[in-house]
């Protein structure tokens, strides 16, 4: 439980910019009912408002969720994790 650190492919998905961009996924997520549908529905369209394509939201969620670039199905493991432990992890990476 708690904080992942990252390996390298994690940490080149998880720039400035992107950790920017974890800080303004993170309340929508965190409003957001705690199932696997819907949070990809809800990152899906955040990602769609802001002139992005869903992959551009989700890497930077799954590296600092896991610590990995690649992992589960990302919507999966948040809705297993649980709103605490996966806001605790991304959390910690947002800027």
């Amino acid at each position: 439980d708690g904080i992942r650190d990252l390996d390298a492919a994690a940490a080149k998905l998880l720039p400035p910019e992107a950790r920017a961009g974890l800080s303004k996924t993170l309340p929508v997520l965190d409003a957001t009912d705690w199932t696997a549908s819907a949070l990809e529905d809800a990152a899906r369209k955040h990602a769609e408002g802001d002139g992005q394509k869903l992959g551009q939201v989700a890497q930077p969620l799954r590296a600092a969720l896991t610590g990995k670039a690649s992992s589960p199905p990302l919507f999966e493991m948040l809705a297993l994790l649980g709103r605490e432990e996966s806001l605790i992890r991304l959390r910690a990476y947002a800027a």
